[in-house]
C-alpha cells in the first residue's frame, strides 16, 4: 500500500508526467491473441474493475492504492479498462456479461463511473458499488441508488485489525446496510485485507450471514486461500463456511496466481471447493483492471482451472452462478 497523497483528487494534467511509463496500446488488452468463442460460451466475469482516463468527468483518488502512485497514474492514462475496450473482447471470447466492481484503488467510494457504465450497458454490465461502513449517510445513499440506478450488489471493504477481526463490518452503520441490503435483495460483497484468511474475520462473516439469512453474502477472492498446511489451498476456516448456504464465493485470478505461486494446482483447488460448497455457490471473476496481465490469458487460466470438473459444474462456476445471481 502507498502512503496517502497530498491531494485526494488528481487532474489529467497532474498525471501527464507519468504517461510515458506505459505504451499507448494498452498492453494488457493487446498482448495475447483473443480466442474464438467456444460452443459452450456463456461465461460471466463476476469481478472486473472498470476505470477511465476521462479525468475531467471522473477524477481519481489514488491515496492508499496498492501500486506506486506513478504506476497507477500511467495505467489510468494509457490502459483504461472501459466498456469500449472490454465488450468486443467479451463478444469474441464467449463472455455474456459481467459485474463491474467499484475500483477502490482509483475512485474510493465515488461510484460515478461504474454506475454510468452500467446505465449505458444494462444488458451486459451489472454493478457492485462500494459504500463506507463508517459514514452514516451510506444508508440513505444506498436507498437512493437502489431505486434510481443499476445497482446489483454492494461491497464493504477494509483491513483486519490486530486480532484479525473486522469491526467495520459490524459497525452500527454496517448493520443498517446489512438490513437494507437484505430488504432490497442486494448481495453484499466482502473484501478484507491483508490477503490472508483469518479465523476471526471468517467467524464474523459467518455470524453476520446467520443474522441476515436472506442476504446473499459474496466472499470476494474466496476470503483468501491458503498455501502452508493445505494441499489444495482450502483451510479449516473455509470448511467452517460449508453449511452457511447464503454465502457465495468468488474465485478470481488473485486466487489462481497465489495458488500457483504456492505450488498448488488451481484445478485441484477448484475441484476441492466445488466438492465442499457445490458449484451453485462459486463464481469466477477476472479481477481485471486490478490484475494487469492480458485478459485473454486470464480467461484461459480460468477455463483450465475447471479441467477436473464435469461440464455442468464448469458451466456453473464459469457463468451460471453469476448469471442467476445478477440476472444477466
Amino acid at each position: 500500500m502507498t502512503a496517502s497523497l497530498a491531494t485526494p483528487a488528481l487532474s489529467r494534467r497532474s498525471l501527464l508526467g507519468a504517461a510515458a511509463m506505459l505504451p499507448l496500446t494498452g498492453p494488457a488488452l493487446a498482448a495475447a491473441p483473443v480466442p474464438a468463442a467456444r460452443p459452450d460460451a456463456g461465461l460471466v466475469d463476476a469481478h472486473i474493475h472498470f476505470f477511465t482516463n476521462d479525468l475531467r468527468h471522473y477524477p481519481v483518488d489514488l491515496r492508499n492504492a496498492r501500486e506506486p502512485e506513478a504506476v497507477m497514474q500511467a495505467r489510468i492514462l494509457n490502459a483504461p479498462v472501459t466498456p469500449e475496450a472490454i465488450l468486443p473482447l467479451w463478444s469474441r471470447m464467449g463472455i455474456m456479461g459481467g459485474l463491474g466492481v467499484q475500483y477502490s484503488g482509483a475512485y474510493k467510494t465515488d461510484n460515478s463511473y461504474v454506475l454510468d457504465t452500467a446505465d449505458a450497458h444494462p444488458g451486459q454490465i451489472r454493478t457492485e458499488i462500494i459504500l463506507s461502513s463508517a459514514a452514516p449517510e451510506s444508508v440513505g445513499r444506498l436507498a437512493t441508488l437502489a431505486q434510481s440506478r443499476h445497482v446489483s450488489a454492494i461491497r464493504l471493504t477494509g483491513f483486519a485489525d490486530a486480532d484479525g477481526d473486522l469491526p467495520w463490518l459490524k459497525s452500527p452503520t454496517a448493520l443498517e446496510l446489512w438490513a437494507l441490503a437484505q430488504s432490497l435483495g442486494l448481495p453484499i460483497g466482502i473484501t478484507y485485507l491483508r490477503p490472508d484468511p483469518t479465523s476471526a474475520a471468517l467467524h464474523t462473516i459467518r455470524t453476520l450471514a446467520d443474522r441476515f439469512p436472506d442476504c446473499v453474502v459474496m466472499l470476494e477472492h474466496l476470503g483468501w486461500t491458503g498455501g502452508a498446511g493445505s494441499e489444495d489451498g482450502l483451510l479449516p476456516e473455509h470448511l467452517a463456511l460449508r453449511d452457511h448456504a447464503n454465502i457465495r464465493f468468488k474465485w478470481t485470478t488473485l486466487n489462481i496466481d497465489a495458488l500457483s505461486g504456492a505450488g498448488i494446482d488451481p484445478a485441484a483447488f477448484l475441484r476441492a471447493a466445488v466438492d465442499l460448497f457445490g458449484p451453485a455457490r462459486l463464481m469466477w471473476g477476472s479481477d481485471f483492471g486490478n490484475t494487469t496481465r492480458p485478459y485473454a490469458g486470464i480467461v484461459a487460466d480460468a477455463r483450465d482451472a475447471t479441467r477436473l470438473l464435469n461440464a455442468a459444474e464448469a458451466a456453473a462456476v464459469l457463468g451460471g452462478t453469476a448469471q442467476s445471481l445478477f440476472r444477466l
